[in-house]
């Protein structure tokens, strides 16, 4: 019954906790199997990981956990719903209850911008008024049966929620931690937004909104990036980390691809030291994503940074046929994480310009929320690259037993996932997403 009770239900449920698909950089060509790990330790992941139809059912027709994003980040949309409401009763402190309610509207958007990247087909202006996005829901009460949305009132729905979030912190004129967004946050998000939307234009006047107030950090081979000290942040979330950690990897039987690893110069690119270890026996060794351990980050797991800006800027400029423009903007990341920046060729092609910044995004965001999963699903197919997953089945005594390889297309549907089972059980209205069996090759 106080605004202070809300910042703290707020922060504890819905950033500390916020939640994602854990399965999303297994899908992605930035993850493969470690083929001594027995099939009983990465069996879980196995539907992700080679895109089955129905990722829900493994091989025997038993249901997993794989698909709990949905439910997830419908619980957290309910609270912030439900925070929003209770706001309209409370007059205790003015400044924190403007900034909750800005809090909740930024959060709000960030988790149905999920949703609709996930179980949502990639937005095209020309369809997105036909094709399904997901189900708005803006209130905290139940219903057992409702239909999806169009993907432009999902994505209406997220700018608006972000201008009302932005002008609710910009009221309450309250500066919090890290752990809490901000308009910065509010404009980075919505840059995401229109790039998304292929509203190029507003894409890069947000992106400068940011980057006039933001500057970047060089990145050191051995410094805690992730850090309240450091300016380039701008907002961190996911405060429990294990099931990102190199350890968790390990025992599930995943590694970084050697497609990832490749994508680096691994002398001059700062981050190619800075984001993974090498871990082994004298049997095999593999890289590991470390950007979630204490070495990188004292805060959380997923964090927004100005770095997103200027690739965002430099991506809306190429897209605008601004090739200086494009250029510019990408050198500050450039400039920031290579030890020898002029060594670094910077194409004026727009094609190989376009492809070098989709590069670049992917080699500072690897493994960070969606990252990699969203941009191949919104890449142009002469940019999306077709990727190859293969699964060694080994024994428990380590005895391999058999391979299977899979493939997902540069076009494929599965780019999408499936509406949960028990929403489709539960809600005969839903429209589940059309995907394809997938057969090993």
């Amino acid at each position: 019954n106080k605004a202070e009770h809300l910042a703290s239900l707020v922060l504890n449920e819905c950033t500390l906790s916020h939640p994602y698909f854990y399965g999303a950089s297994h899908m992605t060509d930035d993850i493969s199997e470690n083929m001594l790990t027995p099939t009983s330790k990465k069996r879980n992941y196995k539907t992700i990981y080679t895109w089955k139809n129905e990722i829900e059912l493994d091989d025997y027709g038993a249901q997993i956990g794989t698909n709990v994003a949905w439910g997830n980040l419908y619980r957290s949309i309910a609270i912030l719903n439900d925070v929003l409401i209770s706001c309209e009763d409370i007059h205790d402190d003015e400044k924190e209850l403007a900034f909750v309610k800005g809090e909740a509207y930024f959060l709000r958007a960030l988790a149905y911008f999920d949703l609709v990247n996930l179980y949502g087909l990639p937005y095209d202006p020309e369809k997105a008024k036909e094709q399904l996005g997901v189900a708005i829901r803006l209130d905290h009460g139940v219903e057992q049966f409702y239909s999806r949305n169009s993907l432009e009132e999902c994505y209406n729905l997220i700018e608006r929620d972000l201008s009302i979030g932005k002008t609710e912190l910009e009221k309450s004129g309250l500066e919090k931690s890290l752990w809490h967004p901000s308009v910065n946050a509010c404009n980075l998000l919505m840059s995401r937004v229109k790039l998304f939307r292929q509203e190029w234009q507003a894409a890069a006047d947000y992106a400068d909104s940011v980057t006039s107030k933001v500057g970047m950090t060089k990145l050191l081979d051995s410094m805690k990036f992730v850090d309240q000290s450091n300016s380039e942040i701008i907002y961190s979330f996911v405060y429990d980390r294990r099931v990102l950690s190199i350890e968790n990897m390990e025992n599930t039987g995943f590694v970084v691809s050697e497609n990832l690893l490749s994508c680096y110069d691994q002398d001059n690119d700062i981050r190619f030291r800075s984001f993974f270890v090498m871990r082994g026996d004298s049997r095999q060794k593999y890289y590991y994503p470390r950007k979630f351990e204490s070495y990188f980050t004292s805060l959380g797991g997923f964090n927004m940074r100005v770095a997103e800006a200027w690739l965002n800027k430099a991506e809306a400029c190429v897209r605008l046929g601004d090739i200086n423009g494009a250029r510019l903007a990408v050198k500050r990341v450039v400039d920031h994480r290579y030890r020898h920046p002029a060594n670094v060729v910077i194409p004026f092609d727009d094609e190989e310009l376009l492809q070098f910044i989709f590069d670049e995004r992917r080699r500072e965001f690897c493994f960070e929320s969606h990252f990699r999963w969203y941009d191949l699903r919104r890449m142009g197919e002469e940019y999306r690259p077709e990727i190859k997953h293969v699964f060694t089945y080994v024994n428990d005594d380590e005895v391999r037993e058999g391979q299977e390889s899979y493939r997902l297309l540069k076009n494929d549907p599965n780019y999408v996932l499936p509406i949960p089972l028990q929403e489709r059980e539960n809600n005969p209205l839903i429209i589940n997403n059309d995907r394809l069996e997938k057969l090993p090759e």
